[in-house]
């Protein structure tokens, strides 16, 4: 390559310094100035109510036609009442002549046979009296054996047997009561057994000492048998 002359190679060099001493220069004069950003303005926004559905305004109600009034009914006119028949008057019958009564003839009495005197029948005999009709016997007022409330609020409850409680023991036992007129037990029997005999004793020393109400004939207490069920169930 051709070397270059030293007039040119220093307006060059002189060059390249001038513009470095204007960028520098240029630098210096107008300093770097940092731009702020705008400021970012934050609005809070208030929600709008709910619109409000208002419900529809119901149509008033149709008047109903009205109802067809019957045909009134005409006033029935009063009929004349027809008059009733006059009575005729009876007409005056002409007057009959007089009928003179014709001069009764006496004769001289005959002489008469007198009639044979007929027989009188003697009186029957008065009838007997009728017979009293029977007295009917009137029907005896009676009233059954019976427990009331407070006799049976008041009698002890058979006890259960511990050993058939034990066993699983249970069933009905029927006994048989002589209730007295004062309403105390007499002799208590079995009629129906419940098939264990513990049950059947327990039942039947308990009603030994109940109350009852006694039976009455015409308002007066009498004996009277009465039956009694018992039933034993052991609890679940």
């Amino acid at each position: 390559m051709p070397s270059m002359r030293p007039s040119a190679l220093a307006v060059a060099i002189a060059l390249h310094g001038a513009l470095i001493a204007f960028v520098v220069s240029g630098a210096l004069e107008k300093p770097h100035t940092e731009v702020e950003p705008p400021p970012v303005i934050v609005q809070l926004l208030t929600p709008e109510p709910p619109l409000k559905l208002e419900p529809p305004t119901p149509e008033p109600p149709k008047p109903k036609p009205p109802k067809p009034q019957p045909p009134k009914p005409e006033p029935v006119k009063p009929q004349p009442r027809p008059e009733p028949p006059r009575p005729e008057q009876p007409k005056p019958e002409p007057a009959k002549p007089e009928v003179r009564p014709e001069p009764v003839k006496i004769e001289a009495p005959a002489t008469a046979v007198a009639p044979a005197p007929t027989p009188v029948a003697p009186p029957a005999p008065p009838a007997p009296p009728p017979p009293p009709a029977p007295s009917v016997a009137k029907p005896s007022a009676r009233t059954e054996v019976s427990i009331s409330a407070s006799y049976a609020a008041a009698n002890r409850k058979p006890e259960y047997p511990k050993m058939s409680l034990r066993l699983g023991e249970q069933g009905t036992v029927v006994l048989t009561v002589m209730v007295k007129s004062d309403g105390s037990a007499g002799d208590v029997e079995v009629k129906s057994t419940s098939g264990f005999t513990r049950l059947d004793r327990a039942a039947a020393d308990a009603v030994k000492t109940w109350r009852f109400n006694p039976a009455t004939i015409d308002g007066k207490a009498v004996d009277k048998s009465y039956e009694v069920p018992i039933t034993f169930k052991p609890p679940n």
